[in-house]
């Protein structure tokens, strides 16, 4: 029968890494450490523009991606003059607690 209760049974807790994974990155990372100075000389030969583009893709594995934050038109400019200073006050303060919890 179906789990149709939306708990989770069994398997890993949330949180817990992949044992199969963390051993992989393990792999990958010794393979870097013992092969660094063969990776710094290969890119040195690369011409300027593929070490970049080496490089950018190869952060993709250190860094992590950051989402994108779009920000969407709030008021229009003949709503903001209909606006007494009051309620410009407050729409301002809005703004920028939203935009302290974006940063």
């Amino acid at each position: 029968m179906a789990n149709t209760t939306g708990k989770k049974f069994g398997g890993r807790r949330k949180g817990t890494p992949n044992k199969k994974t963390e051993a992989l990155r393990a792999r990958v990372e010794n393979l870097i450490d013992d092969n660094w100075d063969k990776i710094q000389n290969d890119l040195k030969e690369l011409s300027g523009k593929e070490r970049v583009d080496t490089i950018v893709k190869l952060l993709e594995y250190s860094l992590p991606k950051l989402s994108r934050t779009e920000f969407q038109e709030v008021s229009t400019v003949e709503e903001l003059l209909m606006m007494t200073p009051e309620e410009r006050r407050e729409r301002i303060q809005e703004l920028r607690s939203k935009l302290k919890k974006v940063s």
